[in-house]
């Protein structure tokens, strides 16, 4: 890989390369590499090429500001990983030690321990860089949801991660079954449904919002989202 004449802490060097494998390995693409890692767009797509023998996807990446209400399923998986940014990111800024057994009651894995999810937390808040502390939260992320179909790719989750730094999104805790899930902070209260109390399972076995409220007309629709739009640009 080609470095750069600037760089001269190599340990530095290593912990960047280090966090750039481990995202690419889960999918993520280049140029999530770059903002997290700080490093060159040619390194990134060398680093990439490296690792899968291939080029990353053409195109744009995917990009929904309002993916997290679009289904139960999409919320279900972000208040997760939602919940586990927001575990770790405090530890590492308090130093506090929190128990991370509740995170994992939003989904029924009985082959994964938490044990190491303890371990995961532990070493991500020693002194973690912000893309650390994303690589170990969606590390974290797979292993809660184990053997299960994973909704939530390494992409969506920094985009998730972007939009909790600019409080965009937040958790809300539900009164019925004491989880925490997450929901757009400035959205109506129509959208700010439990991922586990408010949905259905429809005749196809998929997952739907249980209130009827959700279908509103297409003039109202544009009236809610054009007001709530989510600008890249505020990245």
């Amino acid at each position: 890989m080609r470095l750069t004449p600037k760089e001269t802490d190599i340990l530095g060097l290593k912990r960047k390369l280090d966090l750039a494998k481990g995202i690419i390995e889960k999918g993520g693409r280049p140029s999530i590499v770059r903002a997290v890692c700080q490093i060159s767009k040619a390194s990134a797509l060398q680093f990439h090429k490296e690792i899968h023998g291939q080029g990353p996807s053409a195109g744009l990446l995917p990009y929904d500001p309002d993916w997290i209400v679009k289904s139960p399923q999409n919320c279900l998986h972000a208040s997760i990983y939602f919940n586990v940014f927001q575990t770790i990111s405090k530890k590492a800024i308090n130093g506090e030690k929190q128990d991370m057994s509740s995170i994992g009651k939003m989904v029924n894995n009985e082959n994964s321990s938490p044990e190491p999810r303890k371990n995961i937390v532990d070493e991500a808040s020693k002194h973690a860089t912000k893309g650390e502390i994303f690589l170990a939260s969606y590390t974290l992320y797979e292993q809660i949801i184990g053997g299960n179909p994973k909704i939530l790719n390494i992409n969506r989750a920094w985009h998730i991660g972007q939009q909790i730094s600019i409080a965009y999104i937040c958790g809300i805790s539900c009164a019925r079954c004491n989880s925490s899930y997450v929901s757009i902070r400035d959205y109506p209260e129509l959208y700010k449904f439990c991922p586990l109390c408010d949905s259905i399972t429809d005749s196809s076995g998929r997952q739907k919002w249980k209130t009827p409220n959700l279908n509103v007309n297409k003039k109202n629709a544009n009236d809610i989202f054009s007001k709530y739009t989510f600008h890249s640009e505020a990245l």
